[in-house]
């Protein structure tokens, strides 16, 4: 069986957003495209982050800072809300740029399908995005190549494939 690379079956044309599209603007793009996450991207296709339905929720759900804490019958108070930054920034956020998450997992066109499987299950992902090498934004140094956001790819598209697979393999057995 050949082994399925990431170029083979990814969905080329990626509905994406600038960093400036504000999060009501999301929430109407999430209604009205069947898409679980969408690629937040700057000049020439560079991919700044992604917005997932999950960073939405986020708007939804107040943040559960306790006052403080029973510990053996010995009260601890609450000092600090490191540990709450990310609930507080994605509460407070009005644009893609402020509730888009930056630490983005991607595949490039050459990655295999099993190891983007293994990445999606291991990770929890619906959608991860393909990108020429180079690296994300935050990651960048100096001159180093952006990486471009030339794909990306869903567990829908990946059930495709592997559908796809199996009916080659019945029509090569049935010759």
């Amino acid at each position: 069986m050949k082994s399925l690379k990431a170029k083979d079956f990814m969905t080329k044309y990626v509905f994406t957003v600038s960093p400036d599209t504000t999060v009501q603007e999301l929430v109407g793009l999430f209604v009205t495209h069947p898409v679980s996450a969408i690629p937040v991207v700057g000049d020439d296709n560079e991919l700044l982050g992604i917005v997932s339905e999950g960073d939405l929720l986020y708007k939804k759900v107040q943040p559960k800072i306790p006052p403080h804490v029973d510990v053996l019958g010995g009260t601890v108070y609450y000092c600090g809300f490191g540990r709450y930054e990310k609930s507080f920034r994605k509460l407070l956020a009005t644009t893609a740029k402020d509730i888009m998450t930056t630490d983005v997992r991607c595949v490039t066109p050459e990655t295999d399908m099993e190891a983007i499987t293994t990445l999606m299950v291991d990770h929890h992902l619906k959608t991860v995005p393909v990108v020429q090498k180079g690296k994300l934004s935050v990651e960048r140094e100096g001159d180093e190549p952006p990486a471009r956001l030339v794909g990306i790819i869903t567990r829908h598209d990946i059930l495709g494939a592997i559908a796809a697979t199996q009916v080659e393999e019945h029509m090569r057995n049935r010759k």
